[in-house]
Parts: C-alpha cells; sequence; structure tokens
C-alpha cells in the first residue's frame, strides 16, 4: 500500500485536527451553529388525508424560515455603496442582507466577500480576515477563491493576523487544485513551511520546488532549508544557501537581515571574527530591533581583543530603546574585559551590577513562587519570537475592537456591532489563552538561562577574587601600564558621552580604558 502524509501521521494528527476544528473562526462556528430550514420547494406536498386544516396547512407552508427574507436589491445596495466608498454604509447593508438569509442564498457568499473588502478598508482587518476565510473556505463562490486568497496574502506581510486560522485551517489543510500562478508560490511556501516544521521534510521539499525561483517565496523557503541545515549542524551547506540569497538581487529586508544575522553566527562559530563583525555591521534593520546584533558584535570584538569598540557595543545596550531587553550577557562581558585589562575592582562591580538587576528575579526562581508575576523573567519570555508575533496580533485585536465603537450610531440598531464585537471577544479570549500556555513554558525555559547566568557570574567572580589575590602577592615589574587618551588633534572629533542616547551614533561608541596589566613576570 502506497504510505501518503494522513496514512503516516496517524492518531496524533487526528487529535491535533480535532484541536484545529475546535479553533476555527468564531464566524464560521456562529454560522454553522445556526438552524436553516429547508426550502419550500423542497418539501414533499401534504398528503390529503393528513388530516391538516386549511390554518395549518398555510402556517406550514408559510413557515418555511423564522427570519423574514431581505431580498436582492439590499445586497445590491451594499455593493453599490462600497463602490461609491461608503464602506461604513456597504457593511449595514451588508450585513442586512446576509441577517435576513441563509447562507446558502444566492448572494451570500458575495455578500461576505463584498463585507470583507469593506472592513479591510476601513482598518478592521481582523474582522476582514474571517470573512475572507469563509470565502476561500466553503467556496460557494468558487469564482472568488483567488481573490479571497490574494487579499489574505497581503494582509500577512502588512499586519499580524491570525496564523493558526489562515495558515493551519485554510492553508495547509486544504487542497486548492489548480491555482492562479502569482498565488501558487504562497500557497506553495505556507504547506511547506508546516510541513518542515512538522517533521515532513520531504513534502516540504516538493512544496518548495514548485515556487517560481527568484520570487520572494522562493528565497523565504530557501532560508527554511537553511535553517534546516543549520539545525543539523551541517554549517557549510547551510552557509552555500545563505550565500546563494544574499548574491542575488532580493531586496527583501526581512529575509535578507536574518541570513547576514545567521551567517555572521556560522563564522562567528568558525572563529572568523572580524569577518562576522563585519557582516554584523551589514545588518541594516530599524535599530531599535538589533540588541541581539549589538550583544554578538560585542562577543566578536572581545575575542578579537578588541576591548575598546566591545564595551562600547555594550554601553549602546543602555539605551532607552533596549530597556527591555533581556540581556544578563552584557553584564558578562563587562566584566571579562575588565578582569582581562585588570580592573579588578570595577569587575567586581559589574558582577555586582548583574545582580543588582536580575536577583530579585533569581530569587524568585529558587523559591520558585510567582515567576510569571516577575516583571523581568515576563519581559524576557516575551521576547521569544512566537510570542511576538501572537503579543502583536492580540495588541491588533484590542485596538480594532476598540474601534468599533466609534460605529455604533451606524451599526447599533441592526445587531453588525454586536455580531463584530462577539467575533473579537471570542478571538480576543482564544489568543490570550494560547498566549498564557505558550508564555509559561516560555518563563520555564528563560529561569533556566538566568540560573545558568547566575553560575558563571559565580565562578567569574571566584577568579577575579583569585586574580586580585594573586596581583597583590606578585611582585610587580618596572613597566608602567599602558594608558590611552584623547588626542589632541587629528582627523577624527572626540565627545565625553553625557548620558545622552542618539540611535545613529549607537554603531559609533568606543570606550576609552586603559590596560593595567603588567607582563606575565608578575605571576612567576
Amino acid at each position: 500500500m502506497r504510505l501518503n502524509k494522513v496514512n503516516c501521521i496517524g492518531l496524533g494528527w487526528v487529535l491535533a485536527l480535532s484541536l484545529a476544528l475546535a479553533g476555527q473562526s468564531s464566524l464560521a462556528v456562529a454560522q454553522e451553529g445556526e438552524e436553516v430550514p429547508a426550502p419550500a420547494g423542497d418539501l414533499p406536498p401534504p398528503a390529503d388525508d393528513d388530516g391538516l386544516s386549511d390554518e395549518e396547512l398555510a402556517e406550514l407552508e408559510g413557515g418555511e424560515e423564522d427570519l423574514d427574507r431581505v431580498g436582492p436589491e439590499v445586497f445590491d445596495e451594499g455593493v453599490k455603496l462600497y463602490y461609491e466608498g461608503d464602506y461604513v454604509g456597504a457593511s449595514k447593508r451588508l450585513w442586512d442582507y446576509m441577517s435576513g438569509n441563509a447562507p446558502g442564498a444566492k448572494n451570500y457568499g458575495y455578500a461576505e466577500y463584498f463585507m470583507a473588502l469593506s472592513l479591510d478598508q476601513l482598518n478592521l482587518t481582523h474582522g476582514a480576515v474571517e470573512y475572507y476565510f469563509n470565502v476561500a473556505k466553503n467556496r460557494t463562490k468558487p469564482e472568488l477563491l483567488p481573490d479571497a486568497l490574494q487579499a489574505l496574502e497581503v494582509l500577512s506581510r502588512k499586519v499580524p493576523i491570525d496564523q493558526d486560522l489562515i495558515f493551519k485551517d485554510l492553508i495547509y489543510d486544504t487542497s486548492f487544485g489548480f491555482i492562479r500562478e502569482d498565488l501558487r508560490g504562497f500557497i506553495e511556501y505556507i504547506q511547506g513551511l508546516l510541513d518542515y516544521r512538522n517533521g515532513f521534510i520531504q513534502w516540504g521539499q516538493l512544496h518548495f520546488q514548485r515556487i517560481d525561483k527568484g520570487s520572494y517565496y522562493y528565497y523565504k523557503a530557501r532560508y527554511v532549508q537553511a535553517v534546516y541545515e543549520l539545525v543539523k549542524f551541517q554549517l557549510e551547506e547551510s552557509l552555500k544557501i545563505f550565500e546563494e540569497i544574499m548574491a542575488s538581487d532580493f531586496e527583501q529586508a526581512d529575509v535578507i537581515n536574518k541570513t547576514r544575522q545567521s551567517v555572521a553566527r556560522i563564522l562567528f562559530e568558525q572563529k572568523k571574527f572580524d569577518e562576522a563583525y563585519q557582516m554584523y555591521e551589514r545588518i541594516d534593520s530599524p535599530v531599535e530591533k538589533q540588541a541581539s546584533v549589538f550583544l554578538e558584535e560585542a562577543w566578536a570584538k572581545y575575542y578579537q581583543k578588541d576591548f575598546r569598540r566591545a564595551m562600547g557595543l555594550l554601553y549602546a545596550l543602555e539605551a532607552p530603546a533596549f530597556y527591555r531587553y533581556f540581556n544578563p550577557e552584557k553584564f558578562l562581558i563587562k566584566a571579562l574585559i575588565y578582569k582581562n585589562l585588570c580592573h579588578y575592582n570595577v569587575a567586581k562591580d559589574a558582577v555586582a551590577e548583574y545582580r543588582q538587576h536580575y536577583g530579585e528575579a533569581v530569587e524568585a526562581i529558587y523559591n520558585r513562587v510567582d515567576m510569571d508575576q516577575n516583571e523581568i523573567l515576563l519581559d524576557a519570555a516575551l521576547q521569544d519570537p512566537a510570542l511576538i508575533e501572537m503579543s502583536e496580533f492580540g495588541g491588533l485585536l484590542d485596538t480594532e475592537m476598540g474601534r468599533l465603537a466609534d460605529y455604533s450610531a451606524d451599526w447599533g440598531e441592526n445587531g453588525l456591532l454586536d455580531h463584530l464585537n462577539r467575533i473579537y471577544e471570542l478571538k480576543i479570549k482564544d489568543t490570550n489563552r494560547r498566549l498564557k500556555m505558550k508564555l509559561d513554558r516560555a518563563i520555564r525555559s528563560v529561569a533556566e538561562d538566568l540560573l545558568e547566568f547566575e553560575e558563571q557570574m559565580n565562578l567569574l567572580e571566584y577568579e577575579i577574587g583569585l586574580s586580585i589575590y594573586k596581583r597583590i602577592k606578585g611582585t610587580p615589574t618596572q613597566k608602567e601600564a599602558s594608558k590611552q587618551s584623547v588626542p589632541s588633534s587629528g582627523p577624527q572629533v572626540y565627545y565625553a558621552f553625557d548620558g545622552e542616547f542618539w540611535n545613529d551614533e549607537l554603531h559609533d561608541f568606543r570606550f576609552f580604558i586603559e590596560d593595567r596589566c603588567f607582563s606575565e613576570e608578575r605571576w612567576e
């Protein structure tokens, strides 16, 4: 028997699928739960001998549905208002049509699509996504599928969206058959990405092979493949794919900057510290998103023994833009630099500074109480990329739900306002639930990392104490410590740091510090 994906996944996939179905859009669930009576034409004519009175027969024939059927002229009015740019009025009339008809009505699918377009224009993007999802998933009007998918692709690149709903429940779980050429890359990339995440590498590769070479999603797929090779510790193979991406004329900043940082990390692991530093310097993302870049650059400069530049990068991380960045390594590198330059007292101060900043969090970990209430641990956990995406989506939901109040006068009477509020309410609850589950795991991971740093700082403090003892006990030579000072003239201009940070200057900080170590004879 030929095995396919469903055969191989087994019971675990069935369970995952049932959970995914349970997380369908609130809009879809509401519609599935509606009681839709059969049209009168589908009912068999009553027999003459049923014993029903004329009134009962009339009631039966007239009891086709509880709703007052809304005619197509209401739908036409909503579409007309949309093309006139009155998106608020269009949404109102389209909802009048949908709430007064069953989902099987002739223009129901078109009404959902124009409702999605109207909400999209009003920047109620999640409401729009819910309706685009219905159009693409239910396919009551198959001709609208490409347009709905294209709208979802555009939104996925502009704003945070419900990835479980669109990527998993719609794209990954659906066979689209023939798809428009300009949408194929998007569909194949999402399906291949989720195959890689689920461990179906061969199927993922098949999806990626169908993406047009040189396109946006082709290079995103290549990035996924490079990261997969990196996870397997195939550094050379990974580096080859990353270099292919960088050698292209591809200009999408998100892919290129991630590629540059990944290449720099590989070069660092290969002890090519100068090349790694130069690659880090090529990253051109907004400076407030470069905290990890500054830290990794500081390590590269530390191993090059360029302590002035390394310290400058560490002081750049004191900028307000990085205030909430979880960064215990900063104190570790700082203490190591001071120790290497024989500034032992200041090195001990760096260890004390670490304890002042993270001591409360470490105590919470040791006591195993209220870790999720500790601000430092909470901020650190929220720096997980998956949680960042989910938090941004939650923020968007809160913002858009607050904006619904602006339309209470227009949508309050016909029920659209209550309907949209319910959609956002349910999605916020679901997002918070999933965020809480992932947050608990992330906090435990951060706690383990912080305990490891605590051990390293304890060991470093012990080594600093030994160095002080050896320095006192040893007999120093007459060689003077090398001093550094600001030159009185030259092509460069020097400014004393006054504690004020400017983002465009953070990459240029240098820290003047003298080497107080004598020759190695003092240890003899």
